[in-house]
C-alpha cells in the first residue's frame, strides 16, 4: 500500500479553526435535536431517556444532517470542494480488500478477548436501546441511524474534517490519527473503560486507513461494517439468549 498524495489545494482551516467549526457544527446539531426532541416528546407519554432507542434513533438522524451541512459550508467557505476536504473518494480496490480484512481481524478479535475474559459481546446501552427501539416498532429507524447515519456522521466529522485540519502539515499524521481517536473514544460515554478503549482502537484503525488511502468514504464503509456487525450480535442476544 502507497500513502496517497493529493493534489494541490488552499491551506485547511488552522488548528483552532479546525475545532472551532467542529464545536459549532456539534452544538448546532445539539440544538436541533433537543429542540426536535421537545417538539416530538410534547404531549407523548415517552420519558426523555438517552438509553432508549426511539430517542437515540431521532437524536442520530437529526444531528447528523446539521453536522454534515456545517462542516460542509466551512469546506467551501475556505476554497475547497467539499469532497476533497472531506475525503469522499474511492480508494483502489487493494485498498479497499486490505481494510475489509482488517475489519474482521479487529472485530473478530475483539470477540475472542471479550469471550476469553468472560466479558458479555454488547453492552447493556445496546441491548436495552435495540429492545426500546423493537417495542416501540421503530427497530427499522433504529438500524438505519446506528448502521448507516452514525457513521456517516463520525467519520465526516472525525476521519473528514478534523483529520483534514490536524493533519494539514507533513509529519503530522501519526499525531492527529491518535488524537482524533482518543477523542472520539472519550465521547462514548455510554460504555465502561473496556468498550471506550475498543472504540479507541477502531479509530486508530478508521485514521490510519485513512491517511494511506486519502479516502474518508474507505473509513465510512469501514465503520458501517463495524457497527453493522456489532447490531447483529445485539439482535442475535435480544432475540435469542435473552
Amino acid at each position: 500500500m502507497t500513502i496517497t498524495v493529493e493534489r494541490e489545494h488552499p491551506p485547511p482551516w488552522g488548528y483552532g479553526a479546525t475545532l472551532a467549526w467542529a464545536l459549532l457544527a456539534f452544538v448546532a446539531s445539539a440544538v436541533v435535536a433537543v429542540g426536535f426532541l421537545y417538539w416530538w416528546l410534547h404531549d407523548r407519554s415517552r420519558p426523555l431517556n438517552a438509553h432508549d432507542g426511539v430517542i437515540v434513533s431521532l437524536g442520530i438522524l437529526t444531528t447528523v444532517p446539521v453536522q454534515v451541512a456545517v462542516l460542509a459550508w466551512a469546506a467551501r467557505w475556505r476554497g475547497w470542494p467539499v469532497a476533497d476536504y472531506l475525503g469522499l473518494r474511492w480508494p483502489a480496490r487493494r485498498d479497499a480488500l486490505l481494510a475489509l480484512f482488517w475489519v474482521a481481524v479487529l472485530t473478530l478479535g475483539t470477540d475472542a478477548v471479550l469471550y476469553a475474559v468472560g466479558r458479555d459481546l454488547v453492552t447493556s446501552f445496546q441491548v436495552e436501546a435495540h429492545r426500546t427501539a423493537q417495542n416501540a416498532g421503530w427497530l427499522p429507524a433504529f438500524w438505519i441511524a446506528i448502521v448507516l447515519f452514525a457513521p456517516l456522521g463520525e467519520e465526516i466529522v472525525f476521519r473528514g474534517f478534523l483529520y483534514r485540519g490536524l493533519a494539514r502539515r507533513p509529519g503530522h499524521e501519526p499525531y492527529a490519527i491518535v488524537g482524533i481517536a482518543l477523542g472520539w473514544a472519550l465521547l462514548h460515554i455510554q460504555y465502561d473503560w473496556l468498550g471506550i478503549f475498543q472504540v479507541f482502537a477502531i479509530g486508530l484503525l478508521l485514521g490510519w486507513f485513512r491517511w494511506v488511502t486519502g479516502s474518508t468514504a474507505l473509513a465510512i464503509v469501514m465503520h458501517v461494517l463495524i457497527n453493522l456487525q456489532a447490531t447483529i450480535e445485539t439482535a442475535i442476544k435480544v432475540e435469542w439468549m435473552s
